[in-house]
């Protein structure tokens, strides 16, 4: 399983990532998060403590770490489970108009058929392309 969505967002690289590793400020902005809190600084080995909107409506927990911090290129974390690791990275580029915004999200392990049941390549892109597209809106404020 492997996911990308990518956005042009109206900013520097660096405001961007500013905007999108302030993850405890992700439910003022992103309607898919609905509650964030961030267990020490934006580093890697920190873990960040989500609530989140299934695109079905429900709401699910994870509890990832970050696992990279570049401020202005790069942002990523990794939830583990038994058999299971499913990563999720951002990379920021700068482009004429703004920031190119590359999320990627794949799951492996022995186990990762079980995340794919409820986390399916168009669920994780639905999630994801909602997730980017609001970072986009509450950039252009």
């Amino acid at each position: 399983m492997s996911v990308s969505v990518t956005v042009v967002a109206p900013a520097s690289p660096e405001a961007a990532w500013e905007r999108w590793s302030d993850v405890a400020s992700w439910p003022a902005w992103n309607p898919e998060c609905l509650a964030a809190r961030v267990e020490g600084p934006t580093a890697p080995g920190t873990v960040l403590d989500l609530r989140l909107r299934h695109p079905r409506g429900r709401e699910f927990f994870t509890r990832p770490r970050i696992t990279e911090a570049t401020p202005g290129e790069a942002f990523a974390w990794e939830a583990r489970g038994l058999g299971l690791r499913a990563t999720t990275a951002v990379r920021f580029a700068a482009e004429p108009d703004g920031t190119r915004i590359r999320l990627d999200a794949d799951a492996r392990g022995p186990l990762s058929f079980t995340y794919r049941m409820t986390m399916t390549d168009r669920t994780l892109a639905t999630l994801y392309t909602r997730m980017l597209d609001a970072l986009v809106e509450d950039l252009r404020r």
